[in-house]
């Protein structure tokens, strides 16, 4: 039988499971998440499901320096931004942020109903994040966030 906060199974291994056995999580004024693959056992790739509200936003606008991300539209719509452009999302729409692309990305729901949707993606120790439009940039390994000096 499982823990309370994986699958792992008294012989080691890590068991099936349902989605709606996992809690959700939230963080202050963000959607709310489900992190299952930590769940399973995942340490390198990350899979989660996120519900993003009516008129709000997935994370802060950034992009992955050494890992790449991915999200898939299960339920309802809503907006990327993804570098200058914008692209309405709806049920079974995928779109992949390469590591490395310098274009920034969120979601916002434009909608009047939550967007439920998937996010996978690595868990590298020396991922970078930046986030341009605050100028600053995020280092796994030290748990810094960094202001950004441009010459």
């Amino acid at each position: 039988m499982a823990n309370d906060t994986t699958t792992k199974a008294n012989q080691g291994s890590f068991e099936p499971f349902n989605i709606d056995d996992i809690p959700w999580e939230q963080f202050p004024g963000s959607d709310r998440f489900k992190r299952l693959g930590r769940y399973a056992g995942g340490e390198h790739i990350g899979v989660g499901i996120d519900e993003l509200r009516p008129r709000e936003y997935s994370n802060q606008f950034h992009y992955h320096l050494e890992e790449e991300e991915h999200i898939f539209i299960l339920k309802g719509s809503a907006t990327l931004n993804l570098g200058d452009q914008s692209y309405i999302l709806k049920e079974g729409d995928y779109c992949g942020f390469p590591a490395g692309q310098r274009a920034g990305h969120h979601l916002y729901n434009h909608s009047d109903v939550v967007c439920t949707f998937m996010t996978i993606g690595e868990n590298k120790s020396n991922e970078v994040v930046y986030f341009p439009k605050r100028g600053t940039v995020r280092i796994r390994a030290t748990g810094e966030i960094l202001k950004i000096l441009k010459s």
